[in-house]
């Protein structure tokens, strides 16, 4: 099929007219296969017709037809071709009186009164005869009407199957100009609101991410989709917002280290005894980690940076545990880090799962007073870390994972992005990161859904 909307619907009117055309065309084909029958309810009609034109004397006898409510001449100009005969109830014509006629016979049988149809010989031509009874003034009498069958046969000829052709062409005709105009109205109507939306769609710049589609007058089948454009252009206008926040955010971070830096080369020079090289140097190590954690926040954020596979978390662990080794001595914080089983596995992007642990226990170490311990658990579902620092008031669990956002009782100077990458990497996962007050410290833990 093809792409287009307008085409596919085109294809099916025409593929609706082609049916119609067929399903003329059968009926035209049954219609000659029955032409006979057609042909002998056509003269039994006739016959009826007949017998109501007939007029009575005043003895209750048949003495003519009332031709002003029938052509008689039909029959009367085709002279042996056609008959009419008025019949008695005991079988003896009474109309045309005095011609010395008898009543026509199913092959020169009985006389059947009977109203069907039947074949007959009249005057030496093969006959077709529909017979039909009245009443009248308590008396039954009987109309035969008869059509030679070379008649029949020419009228089938020369009228019936021409006109049966004509009335399917015109009826064909007649289906495609009708289909046409229809679908002409239709997909007009039809898709004026989705040209409309398109339309409106083209105009949204990033100036206009308020913007949305209107979904009214639009047909059914349409509105999933404007709505989930919609709900696009919604995450869409968050994320922009976010990343004009986010962007102020990192450049008032960044202006005062860089404002530090400059106030010492201005006042100071490096051979000027009040230079303070080490500051200089910590300023600059600090910009650094801030470009470094940008840079992981832009990557856990890229969904396409992730190569997910199985990830054996005891060595895992182990990894973090000799890389913090060194924190968490001159911290004076002990590690105790347990996982489940040494075959415990999760799938996930290694090294992503790697800064996210490193995140969380260096988060935790950070916050933990002299001689306590930092605990990590991890089994099948579920990877918890625990702290024994001051832990979160209530106002400051919904902002721990905001960018940017530092504790009160932090002790170095970091960025405020680890838990907002920690975040992001959950996210990518499909796993739930969440904080609560464990009272000494918070927890915090990741969990994963049962497959």
């Amino acid at each position: 099929m093809p792409r287009s909307l307008g085409t596919r619907l085109l294809v099916t009117y025409v593929a609706g007219v082609l049916v119609c055309i067929v399903l003329i065309a059968a009926g035209g084909a049954v219609a000659f296969a029955l032409r006979g029958q057609v042909f002998n309810e056509s003269i039994a009609n006739h016959a009826r017709l007949i017998a109501r034109a007939l007029r009575f004397d005043a003895a209750g006898q048949p003495v003519g037809l009332d031709e002003s409510r029938l052509t008689m001449w039909l029959y009367a100009g085709l002279g042996r071709e056609t008959s009419v005969r008025v019949l008695d109830a005991a079988g003896q014509v009474v109309l045309p009186a005095g011609q010395g006629l008898a009543a026509l016979r199913a092959d020169n049988g009985s006389f059947e009164p009977e109203g069907r149809s039947f074949d007959a010989v009249a005057d030496g031509l093969p006959m077709r005869v529909a017979t039909e009874a009245i009443e009248h003034g308590g008396r039954r009498w009987y109309v035969q009407v008869a059509i030679s069958r070379r008649f029949i046969e020419v009228m089938e000829r020369a009228v019936g199957l021409p006109a049966l052709g004509q009335g399917m062409l015109f009826a064909s005709l007649a289906s495609v100009l009708v289909f046409a105009v229809a679908m002409y109205f239709t997909l007009g109507r039809m898709l004026r609101p989705l040209r409309a939306a398109s339309d409106s769609a083209a105009c949204i710049t990033p100036r206009t991410l308020d913007a949305r589609l209107e979904v009214r007058g639009l047909p059914s089948e349409m509105l999933p989709l404007i709505e989930a454009f919609n709900r696009a252009l919604d995450r869409l206008e968050r994320g922009y917002v976010a990343q004009q926040d986010f962007l102020g955010t990192v450049a008032h971070e960044l202006k005062t280290p860089l404002a530090l830096i400059r106030a010492q080369i201005e006042l100071h020079g490096a051979g000027d005894a009040g230079f303070d090289r080490e500051a200089l140097l910590r300023d600059v190590d600090q910009m650094a980690r801030h470009v470094n954690q940008l840079l992981h926040l832009a990557e856990a954020t890229e969904l396409r940076n992730y190569e997910i596979g199985l990830v054996h978390l005891a060595a895992l662990v182990d990894e973090v545990g000799d890389y913090l080794a060194r924190l968490a001595e001159r911290r004076r914080v002990r590690l105790d880090l347990r996982v489940a089983s040494e075959s415990l596995g999760w799938r996930a992007d290694r090294g992503a799962l790697f800064t996210l642990l490193k995140n969380l226990l260096e988060n935790a170490i950070q916050h933990s007073p002299p001689n306590a311990t930092v605990r990590l658990v991890a089994d099948e579902q579920r990877i918890s870390v625990r702290d024994q620092g001051p832990g979160l008031s209530a106002t400051e669990l919904p902002k721990v994972f905001e960018r940017f956002w530092r504790g009160a009782g932090r002790r170095d100077e970091g960025s405020g992005l680890g838990l907002a990458i920690c975040q992001e990497i959950a996210l990518a996962h499909g796993w739930q990161l969440t904080v609560r007050s464990a009272a000494p410290g918070a927890e915090f833990v990741v969990a994963r859904e049962t497959s």
